[in-house]
């Protein structure tokens, strides 16, 4: 398996998806909730996984699939695509232009190639393992920013209430220490910003093995470094992940390392 090839067909595909997503900005988009009030999916999240398990079937028909709205397949081979097809789904419903498609592949327990794009600004992010991270085809590199005075870091507020409040909480002793903080919206666009240097670091309560697969091989291949909030290894995006610049990776845990009660 090239990861070349596998590549190539990636960035086709979330091509072809962003136009989608674009014509649908303004449209209906017949929204209806999943597992919660909060959570909510559109015509367009399921047009377009329908779009990327079809073109990745036809291309690696041994190849198995984990993707957000529910397509679940076992291949024949070691490799497995994880898809989101729509990150940032709220904000897509309401027409706020931060969102983006994420696919990695990955061998095992290991990512062998990610792909981020923002179909509004027309933004590729890619990597291969061991060759590092692109945007639209230029390298990448997390900053340089070395400590967290004067660091600009992203917060992702979960769509449940109680794990916002978690994020509340643990903000209330970031903030006093960073330059700015920013939450937009869509987790895997803060990953691509960490690997690109537009994010000094981003951290979140939990998140799902799609939100985190591509972003955690950017950052690696950026330079940058990815734990879960104690400071391990990540395996379970579930429990919280902190990706930083690496430089600042040990200040920022001291202060969201543990979720705090409420």
């Amino acid at each position: 398996m090239e990861s070349e090839c596998a590549l190539e067909v990636a960035v086709e595909i979330v091509k072809d998806v962003g136009k989608i997503l674009r014509a649908g900005m303004h449209a209906d988009k017949k929204a209806r909730y999943k597992s919660h009030r909060h959570d909510v999916v559109t015509i367009f999240d399921r047009r377009a996984e329908e779009m990327i398990v079809t073109a990745i079937n036809k291309a690696f028909p041994d190849h198995g699939i984990l993707s957000e709205e529910g397509t679940a397949k076992v291949g024949t081979s070691s490799y497995r695509w994880v898809i989101d097809p729509l990150d940032g789904t709220n904000n897509f419903l309401s027409g706020y232009p931060q969102f983006a498609i994420s696919l990695a592949l990955m061998r095992g327990a290991e990512a062998q190639v990610a792909c981020i794009y923002d179909p509004l600004r027309e933004e590729m992010f890619t990597a291969i393992c061991g060759e590092g991270a692109f945007l639209n085809g230029e390298p990448k590199h997390v900053s340089a920013q070395g400590s967290l005075d004067g660091a600009l870091i992203g917060a992702g507020f979960s769509s449940r209430p109680e794990r916002a409040l978690i994020t509340h909480a643990v903000l209330e002793h970031l903030i006093p220490h960073a330059r700015a903080i920013r939450a937009a919206g869509s987790a895997c666009l803060d990953l691509a910003y960490v690997a690109a240097g537009r994010l000094d670091a981003t951290w979140y309560v939990s998140l799902s093995p799609w939100d985190v697969a591509a972003g955690n091989l950017l950052i690696s291949e950026a330079g940058g470094q990815v734990s879960n909030l104690e400071g391990a290894p990540l395996t379970d995006p579930e429990v919280g992940i902190l990706a930083t610049n690496g430089r600042i990776h040990a200040e920022m845990l001291a202060l969201v390392g543990k979720k705090r009660s409420l």
